[in-house]
Formats: C-alpha cells, structure tokens, sequence
C-alpha cells in the first residue's frame, strides 16, 4: 500500500463526519455505557441492516431490558418476539438467552469480570461465549475498553484488498490494520472505513472517480487509471 495510515485518516475524516447512529455499537455505548448493551446490539447486528438492528435491540430493552438477570429469566420465545424483525432471530434468541445465563451464573452478572482481564484473555473469554465470533469481541472491546484491537467487518476487507493491504484471514487482515494506523486512532479508523465502504468503495461499481484516497488504491491503479 502506497500511502500511511495517517493520511488515509486524514483524507477520510475530510470527506465523512462519524454519526453514532450509524454504528450501532458505538451509540448504543455512548448512550447507556454498559458494556452487556454493547455485545448484545453488536450481536444482532451480525447479517442485519442498521435498522432492522435498531428496531429489534430497542424492542428487546423496552419488553424484557437488555440486562443478564432480565434475559436469563425470560421466555425465548419472548426474545424472539422481541428481535423478529432481524435476521435468524431464532438463532440469536437461544443465544442471547445463553450468553445472559452464563454471565449470570459464572460472572455474577457482571460482563465486566471478562473485560477488565487483558485485552488478550478478554478477547479470548468473549470467543466462548455463544455465536461471539472474532469481530464481536474486538468491536465490543474497542469500543468499550479502547483495547488494541481492529475489527473487520465485509466493508473493511473490501477496501483492504483494493489497497493491496496483505492477507487473506480475519486476523492477518486485522493485524495488518493495525501496523498501518496507531492504536488511539483504531476506532475512528474503523468508522470511517466502513463509511467509505457504504458509500463510496462499494462492492458493485465503486465509486472511484471520487474516492479521496484512489491515490492510495491498487485496484485503482491498476482497473481504473490503467
């Protein structure tokens, strides 16, 4: 890749201002400070539109309250009547339910015996828990810890492999992200990448004729200018 890591920032934050409501994680930690909130909107938000995560993360606070003790004494079948307007809300049912008994009964309710381990022991203790993946874990302890970690999501990758940024799995993609851009900057890298993947550097026909860092870009290079 051509350019540093502070200069894609530097170009991105010129062209995207970060609103909380499009990242669900982040508002939702910016307005309750609670770290179970956090994993389990960023839970729903796997394979969901933004808003269909938004409708069903509220729903399930308003009816039963995003909380372990709440979640682990309710039906799941009124979990799912509260999420059913995301995606496999079966599946994520049975989990949230799952994941809120075991916070409860081995954590004593309290998500934060796991996050306030080391950033590796925490990320590695959320892994256990039901339908938490690698990117679960790192956004929620970015986002609520700022622990060293860069989650990357399908927008991410997209435009990591079209700046030539080396690697193929989750980690080495992840890894390589964060040699490029220093550690206080992961979070607002993360928005603003997937900003530019939204709306600029789309999957189908991207947009390269206005892309602020096309200067920075291999595929660019090479299927555009060429």
């Amino acid at each position: 890749m051509k350019c540093s890591g502070d200069y894609i920032l530097q170009k991105l934050s010129n062209e995207y201002i970060i609103n909380p409501k499009d990242y669900v994680a982040y508002d939702v930690w910016l307005k309750y400070k609670d770290c179970f909130k956090v994993l389990i909107a960023t839970l729903l938000s796997q394979n969901s539109t933004d808003k269909g995560t938004y409708k069903a993360f509220y729903n399930l606070e308003s009816k039963i309250s995003v909380d372990p003790d709440k979640l682990s004494k309710a039906c799941i079948e009124d979990i799912e009547d509260a999420i059913k307007s995301i995606g496999i809300y079966k599946i994520k049912s049975k989990r949230i339910h799952e994941i809120s008994l075991i916070i409860k009964e081995k954590y004593k309710g309290n998500l934060d015996t796991i996050l306030n381990l080391s950033p590796d022991e925490a990320r590695k203790e959320l892994i256990t828990l039901p339908g938490i993946g690698e990117k679960t874990a790192d956004v929620v302890l970015l986002t609520c810890k700022s622990y060293p970690f860069f989650p990357v999501d399908t927008h991410i990758k997209r435009i990591a492999k079209r700046l030539g940024i080396e690697g193929n799995t989750y980690n080495e993609i992840s890894c390589a992200l964060k040699r490029i851009f220093k550690k206080e900057d992961y979070l607002k890298a993360h928005h603003l990448l997937i900003a530019h993947g939204r709306n600029t550097c789309k999957a189908i026909k991207p947009l390269c004729s206005r892309c602020s860092i096309s200067d920075c870009c291999e595929y660019f290079q090479r299927n555009v200018r060429s």
